[in-house]
């Protein structure tokens, strides 16, 4: 079994499910892919679903797929009516060994595998840098058998839970936190505005690996007027548009909403961070050094805003500087994703100390 990638969990699996189909991929593709089956499409919030399901025994399944309304594949949920033993899959049955429960439910056996007693579902999850996936195993020891399994692009995951009960309604939820999640997720306006941000999240930070920051202000505009129940994610919504419109160029605009995001919530050291980073970009020092620091006050060991004080502080007072970038490099090192700003703070220390 191949390792998995530095600091993630194993994901190595020799089922297909997607098969030569990837995340990511355009809609007219995989419509060509599916040229002589028999699917359906409905609408899926703001975006697509196609829902073609099995059309013989094992190992085929249903399967359910998730466009944007870019049309991009966001995600993929597979259905196994009765079960898919997982004994001819010895790698997946390692990877699943490795890693930790994520949940477990219990399943009525009226409704899901006729069985004679109640069992219960594990929900595992495992993914890579930009992807999540997600197994639900009937907890049988002596024979395994996976239910349902999801793959979705990172910010559109709890929109695509594999235990959700469209896909697996055979599910008795184990807590009233479970059943009022999902409920949450298909009431009013929520599901819609977590749509928009999910697609804003995918395209300010590249998740099909191109940055499009005019999407992502589109998403979060269209998140923000759309509501959310919890203070909390309308206020990261309002942030993430900041970050957005910073990478646009559009100054003022980014400062309102980063500065509206800080009234929802007041002391989240990364919006005050990312507020004092369009500041200076305006040649606002002073404001842009107060929040600096303000952001240091909450959370010492923050090395951006080290980094970002000791850049303002570089014409206004050189001894601070050296000192906020020396105590950046401490903060940093060994962080591998640090190394290209290391570098240059290396450098701007020889030039502050003359050498």
């Amino acid at each position: 079994m191949p390792p998995p990638e530095p600091g993630l969990p194993p994901s190595a699996s020799d089922l297909e499910l997607l098969g030569t189909t990837k995340l990511c991929d355009d809609k007219a593709l995989i419509l060509n892919q599916w040229k002589g089956s028999t699917f359906t499409r409905t609408p899926w919030g703001s975006g697509e679903r196609l829902e073609r399901l099995a059309q013989s025994q094992q190992p085929n399944f249903d399967r359910f797929y998730f466009f944007n309304e870019e049309d991009v594949l966001v995600g993929a949920i597979f259905r196994f009516g009765s079960g898919l033993n997982l004994e001819p899959y010895p790698i997946l049955r390692g990877t699943l060994s490795q890693l930790p429960p994520s949940s477990a439910f219990f399943l009525d056996p009226a409704q899901l595998l006729q069985s004679t007693k109640a069992k219960s579902a594990v929900l595992f999850r495992t993914g890579s840098k930009t992807s999540t996936t997600q197994y639900l195993v009937l907890d049988d020891k002596d024979r395994p058998l996976l239910l349902v399994a999801s793959m979705s692009i990172d910010p559109y995951e709890q929109l695509l839970s594999s235990y959700q009960k469209a896909y697996l309604p055979g599910l008795v939820r184990s807590s009233d936190t479970e059943k009022a999640k999902e409920l949450a997720l298909s009431q009013g306006n929520t599901f819609l505005a977590l749509q928009q941000f999910a697609r804003g999240e995918a395209a300010l930070f590249s998740s099909c690996g191109q940055r499009q920051p005019e999407v992502a202000i589109d998403a979060y505009r269209r998140a923000v007027n759309l509501g959310f129940p919890k203070k909390e994610q309308l206020a990261e919504a309002h942030h993430r548009m900041g970050l957005a419109l910073r990478d646009k160029d559009q100054l003022q605009e980014a400062q309102t909403h980063l500065e509206k995001a800080l009234e929802i919530r007041p002391n989240v050291p990364e919006v005050i961070n990312n507020l004092g980073s369009v500041l200076a970009q305006q040649n606002k020092q002073t404001q842009a050094i107060e929040l600096f620091e303000r952001a240091i006050i909450l959370r010492p060991n923050y090395a951006r805003a080290r980094f970002n004080l000791a850049e303002v502080l570089e014409k206004m007072n050189k001894r601070r500087a050296i000192e906020e970038y020396e105590t950046y490099l401490a903060l940093v090192e060994g962080i591998p994703e640090e190394e290209p700003r290391m570098m240059l703070v290396e450098e701007r220390l020889k030039r502050l100390k003359g050498k």
